[in-house]
């Protein structure tokens, strides 16, 4: 029993020990802070390699991207000219004109869903080569401002806001436009994508 209670009194002197030192050197929190990622892409105060590699992509597909707005204005016209044919009185309707208009829209149809998934293959490949070595080089300058800056975590706002998980923000918390000064400033490991003139 003796035994028992000296066991007992030395844990307990421990912990008080413990408690005591800690409570001497206080443990500062990691501070954390909110990064919005999508102010990145703002024409006027977002990151320039990103907006200019997001340019060249979008300049390099404008051309497809504009005959598939067209391919689906003149599906727009297939679809009114056929529900004209089909308010005509029967003996106005003319069955054969009809059938060829539908079989020209399902082609046409048939084109644009072909030539959308063409485009969006070949624009995801670009985009990785473009836009991915940008991203990646951010996600480094991340890492090098948050170091720099003394930041225990940095969370992004834009997906916080989308999960409805960010209740609360104190301006002090957002450091986006610090960032972006930083990023913006800083020399980058990829090689800037300049527009064709």
């Amino acid at each position: 029993m003796n035994t028992l209670l000296k066991a007992s009194a030395s844990v307990s002197l421990l912990f008080l020990l413990l408690v005591s030192a800690f409570g001497q050197v206080p443990v500062a929190a990691p501070k954390i802070v909110l990064i919005n990622t999508d102010a990145f892409y703002d024409e006027k105060t977002g990151i320039t390699k990103l907006i200019a590699a997001n340019k060249k992509l979008d300049l390099e597909f404008a051309a497809r991207l504009k005959a598939l707005q067209d391919g689906n204005t003149r599906l727009q016209a297939i679809a009114k000219e056929l529900d004209v044919q089909r308010g005509l009185p029967a003996a106005q309707f003319n069955q054969t004109a009809f059938n060829t208009k539908t079989e020209e829209g399902e082609a046409l149809q048939r084109k644009l869903n072909f030539d959308k998934t063409d485009l969006e293959s070949d624009v995801n490949r670009r985009r990785q080569v473009l836009v991915g070595p940008v991203s990646e080089d951010i996600g480094k300058g991340i890492t090098e401002f948050s170091k720099r800056n003394g930041y225990g975590a940095v969370f992004d706002i834009s997906k916080l806001a989308e999960s409805g998980v960010l209740l609360f923000l104190a301006d002090a918390a957002n450091v986006t436009k610090e960032f972006i000064a930083f990023y913006n400033a800083r020399p980058s490991t990829v090689a800037t994508t300049s527009l064709p003139k």
